[in-house]
Order: C-alpha cells, then structure tokens, then sequence
C-alpha cells in the first residue's frame, strides 16, 4: 500500500529532475514510513527556487529514495491575487482529493491548508486516516500580524475539528498540544526530533568545555530570522550587558532568512561586533556547531515542541527558553522566562557562571535521553505499524 502525505512544506526540482525538500522531512524521516508503506507521494508548494540555483538547494533536502514523490500543489498564499483567486482554490483542493484513492493510506500534517482538506474528504468517504499535530496555528498566527490575527480562529477551530475526528493521531509534544488540540481517536506522544547518537562522552566533552572556558560565551540561537523566533529579544539582552560593562558574550545565529533587520538592530544597540549569522546549516552540521557553543537561548514567541532546542539539550548545553509551547518541559521551569522578557533573558545570562553552567549541562543531557534514537523509533514503529494495518483493513 503507497501512502499519501498532506503537508505545506515546499519543495524544488533541479535541472536533471531530482527533488529537494524543506527541513521537516529529512531521509531517514521518510524511511521510517516507508518500513509500513511502498512508495510515498507528498503534497507540497514549489519553493521559489531556480532549477539550476544549487547554493539554496544545497539547504534544502535532496530525496534520494526513488519511492519517494512529489505533486505541486498551487500557493493560495503566493500574493494578494492568489489569495482572493476562486478558481485557485478550487485547483488546490481538487488536486488534493484526486490524489486520495482507495490504494493509499493518508498522513496529514496539521496545521495546513491540504491537511485540513485531506482530512474532512477523508471523514466524508469513511477513509481512516493519521493527523501528525506538529504545531500551533493559533499562536503562530497571534503573533504574526493584523492579518494573522483574524485567521487565528480559523486556524484553531479548523485544527481543533482535524484532531478531533481523526482515528489515529500523533503529537510531537507530550501535553501542550493535546490539551489545546484533543484527539477522539488513538493518539501518541512521539517527537519528530533526530538527535545523533548519544553516551556518556557527549557531556564528559561537554563538562570540560564548561571549566576550560575563558573568553566570550558563544549564545546560540538555531531556527529561521524571522520575527516571531526572537532572536531580536537576544541582540536587546546584549545592549543591555554591555550598558553594565559586560561584552562576555558574543551571539550566533544558525538558520535562513533575512538578516538585515536585526543587523540594523544590533548596530542601532552598538553590538554589531557581538553578532554572528552562520547562515543554514544542514541538519548534520547542526551537532558539531552546537558543540562549539557555550549556551543556548530559544526566545520564541510561538513554539509547539522545537526540534533545535532539543539537539541543544542533547549536547548538554545549557539553555533557556520562553515559557511557551512545550518548551516549560524542555528547559525546565527555572529556566523559563516570559515572552519578550529582556531584563528576565539578561538575569540569566549575567548569572551563569561555571558551576550553574554544569549543572544544566546535567539536567539537560539526561533530559534529552527521553528523545533517544532507539526509543522514538520503537514507539514510531510500533504506532505507524498499527495505523498501516488500519488503513489496510486489517488487525494490528
């Protein structure tokens, strides 16, 4: 049996054909549904992406699985006109159902467009079907803008009804979207994370960094320079040290976007020299850069369970996160400040010191052994095995 997958993520095609997709489905993630399932089809936008511009595809992930496709699916989104187009809704939507046929089981991906689609023609013709809840529309769009405002309701209700009706659910946080999003159906708690392997060396290496630091602390903040990730609240906490004469700190940024408006901050704050962008890093560089910083900081606005701020726990660097989302859970609540908090974020960063530093590096590692390779893809395995045999017909 082939699966079918609704999602938004987007995908490009170089010139010989070969597809590259975004960050939420590395190769190894598609292998695990392919131990249930023939071949997969994904739903998704084409990224706006020249076929012969390999610098951006190279950030992407290139699908080397041959069983593994994808159909384009328009963008509503795309701009105003597209937004307000009739006829290319009516596409989006059919392309989606046409593609759920009666030799292909149904993942969406919520919350999306072509998820909520998937699943409402899904309950109509009595298909099981499997909703992975990997984040929150409400406060993701709360916190975008005027516009995102008024869809929040939407989002939440569409999400809430997705959930709600779905027989097989899986969420990747352990309480928070379960409780704004509760499922009728069987249901999960089982985190996309993709954490390397991990032994007792990892916070051997890491407690030795911690007493041979001398120098500036490397911050580290991993996810895409956008506004509602926060690393603007970090460049702030910056200024703010070194109002009180302390410039121990220098800032590095992994991920894509544009950097010129917290460029702009940092040199209106006079910590220009204290910034570094690193630009996106494959998933597999991601480990050994969070191994060459000294702490790190999620300041988000909304998060549901974020994947970075785990693999920063699972190096055990110390770290500290606002109280949103799953993320409480995570850093643990000492270590939580409220959204937009600078002077909390400040607090922190002027406190830690070696021995406050060891002891998170602690907590965090053995935390982060929650997430261990071996024990997710025993719980993914035996949970997809379970819908796999549902969508057949069959018994578990």
């Amino acid at each position: 049996m082939d699966l079918l997958i609704a999602y938004e993520d987007k995908a490009a095609l170089d010139n010989e054909g070969n597809v590259y997709i975004g960050t939420a489905f590395s190769n190894a993630a598609l292998e695990s549904y392919l131990q249930h399932f023939d071949n997969i089809i994904m739903l998704m936008r084409r990224a706006d992406i020249e076929p012969d511009d390999m610098e951006k595809l190279k950030g992407m992930n290139k699908i080397t699985d041959p069983r593994v496709s994808v159909v384009f699916l328009p963008n509503p989104t795309a701009n105003l006109k597209s937004y307000f187009s009739v006829s290319l809704r009516r596409e989006y939507k059919r392309i989606v159902i046409e593609n759920i046929t009666p030799d292909r089981a149904v993942i969406v991906r919520v919350p999306s467009t072509s998820g909520n689609i998937a699943a409402r023609y899904c309950r109509k013709i009595g298909k099981t079907f499997l909703a992975e809840a990997i984040g929150c529309p409400w406060d993701s769009l709360w916190n975008h803008s005027l516009r995102g405002k008024l869809m929040a309701p939407f989002a939440w209700f569409n999400l809430r009804r997705t959930m709600k009706a779905a027989p097989y659910s899986v969420y990747v946080t352990s309480e928070f979207l379960q409780k704004r999003y509760p499922t009728g159906g069987i249901s999960a708690a089982i985190s996309d994370v993709e954490l390397q392997p991990m032994d007792d060396s990892v916070l051997e290496k890491r407690l030795e960094k911690i007493q041979r630091q001398s120098g500036k602390l490397k911050i580290a903040t991993g996810g895409a320079l956008v506004s509602y990730k926060g690393q603007q609240f970090v460049i702030e906490a910056l200024a703010r040290l070194k109002g009180k004469g302390n410039t121990d700190f220098e800032y590095h940024m992994a991920g894509s976007g544009d950097e010129q408006s917290l460029s702009e901050l940092a040199e209106k704050l006079g910590v220009s020299e204290q910034i570094v962008f690193e630009g996106r890093l494959p998933h597999d560089k991601m480990f050994q850069w969070l191994d060459d910083m000294d702490v790190y900081v999620q300041p988000s606005l909304v998060e549901a369970m974020p994947r970075a701020l785990i693999e920063a726990l699972s190096r055990g660097l110390p770290a500290f996160a606002t109280r949103v989302g799953g993320m409480t859970e995570l850093a643990g609540g000492d270590n939580v400040f409220e959204k937009r908090d600078v002077a909390a974020l400040t607090g922190f960063l002027s406190e830690i010191d070696k021995k406050k530093a060891a002891g998170l590096a602690r907590r965090n590692f053995d935390y982060s052994l929650n997430f261990r390779k071996d024990k997710l893809e025993k719980k993914r395995y035996d949970f997809y095995a379970a819908f796999a045999a549902a969508a057949r017909g069959e018994k578990a």
